[in-house]
């Protein structure tokens, strides 16, 4: 899904239904082409994030490489575009969904992102550091300046709303900007303050982007599809809009459960996505560590600690240790427990990635995501039985999760 931040050559699949559905449904297509403009075109990888290809006399370039999982496919539709050698790619973040195709898509290009792409591509608190195929060869230290099958691409270095590592790719003459996860089109942001994110930094860069960018500019989200510069301003006023709700109930003095429970964002009802892990409470928290200067820490921090040193179970039982004792001093969101499982399997622990996985599930029982990662982890684990049931679950409670369709049509062909 669009909020994982997941390793560099995982397979980010996650969305399913019932398996008598799934006989009937056609696997939908993994990469999907459409053009944009001129040179440019998007290919949207298994129907979540996009990939935008400049095709021309100079061969091609990318702006993000979709999952480790497509890229084969979205190297059969370049070729259909009758691309050229992939030259060079640019990064608009280190998130796996963006950087995943990056070693297979990469091989003779130069790949250039911002210097905290290369620093989050591989780690994971206490865990064992994963060699990354794929990094950046070049980093940005300013903004630069490309010249690219006629176009004139800036590279705009905007860190610190999204992740650390964020950058805009503005196609001057295109008239096109590649604005990656900074907004999350029809919901709240993911500002996540573990990846170096920060919602009220969130509303400096975007409102940098509306100053620095012509009004007639085409916006692409990397989830969500395009945008306009009007449908910018209403996305940042919103989010100034939460943070000064949210900002009121910590000038009364009220904790982090009291402002969750008292919900100040109900108003802005129609933003929230909590199937996606967008929630009242996921942004509220993410607006509380901004406006305190620190938030709290992942879980994942204490329990990758543990698990390091004495199992996978002793860590779940820290979990329920800390949950219990420290409900305010770490962050429990679904997301978290998810990201760690999938960093789990990107070091070849299928086993302990279930567990944490399965624990996910028990801590968010409506939350589909958290069976369609189970899902996943059962599969690669060769367990298929448990895939399909945990697919199945998925998707009885998102029943437009498509990816589970098309995993269940998967499992069935093999």
């Amino acid at each position: 899904m669009k909020h994982r931040s997941l390793p560099v050559f995982l397979v980010l699949t996650s969305v399913i239904s019932v398996w008598a559905t799934a006989q009937d449904i056609d696997q939908p297509p993994p990469v999907e082409v459409s053009h944009i403009t001129g040179s440019l075109h998007q290919l949207r990888c298994n129907g979540n994030v996009g990939v935008v290809a400049s095709v021309g006399e100079d061969g091609t370039l990318l702006v993000d490489t979709g999952y480790a999982a497509t890229a084969s496919a979205v190297q059969g539709e370049l070729a259909k575009l009758g691309s050229g050698p992939v030259r060079i790619i640019l990064n608009t973040h280190g998130d796996g969904d963006h950087v995943g195709g990056n070693a297979a898509l990469g091989d003779g290009a130069v790949i250039i992102a911002h210097p905290g792409v290369h620093r989050q591509m591989g780690k994971y608190f206490a865990l064992p550091t994963v060699k990354s195929a794929g990094l950046p060869m070049v980093t940005l230290q300013e903004d630069a300046t490309i010249y690219f099958n006629n176009d004139v691409i800036r590279l705009l270095q905007v860190p610190g709303g999204h992740t650390a590592g964020d950058v805009v790719v503005h196609f001057t003459k295109s008239k096109v900007a590649c604005i990656g996860d900074l907004v999350l089109v029809g919901t709240f942001p993911n500002a996540d303050p573990a990846r170096g994110g920060d919602a009220q930094r969130l509303i400096e860069v975007l409102t940098r982007l509306q100053k620095i960018l012509p009004a007639d500019t085409t916006l692409l989200a990397a989830h969500g599809g395009a945008f306009t510069m009007a449908e910018l301003e209403a996305y940042i006023d919103m989010i100034k809009s939460t943070v000064a709700a949210v900002a009121t109930e910590v000038a009364a003095g009220r904790s982090l459960a009291e402002i969750v429970e008292q919900n100040p964002l109900a108003p802005w009802s129609k933003w929230e996505s909590p199937e996606n892990g967008l929630s009242f409470e996921n942004w509220t928290t993410e607006i509380y560590a901004s406006l305190n200067g620190v938030g709290p820490q992942s879980i994942c921090a204490p329990m990758t600690e543990v698990l390091m040193q004495d199992g996978v179970e002793a860590a779940v039982a820290r979990y329920r240790q800390l949950k219990k004792e420290e409900p305010e001093g770490w962050r429990f969101a679904e997301n978290e427990l998810n990201l760690f499982g999938y960093q789990l399997l990107a070091r070849d622990r299928t086993d302990e990635a279930i567990v944490i996985l399965e624990l996910n599930t028990e801590a968010f029982p409506e939350a589909f995501n958290t069976y369609d990662s189970l899902a996943e982890a059962y599969m690669l684990a060769g367990r298929t039985q448990a895939s399909i049931a945990n697919y199945q679950r998925s998707l009885e409670l998102n029943p437009d999760n498509t990816n589970a369709v098309a995993m269940l049509a998967r499992i069935r062909e093999e």
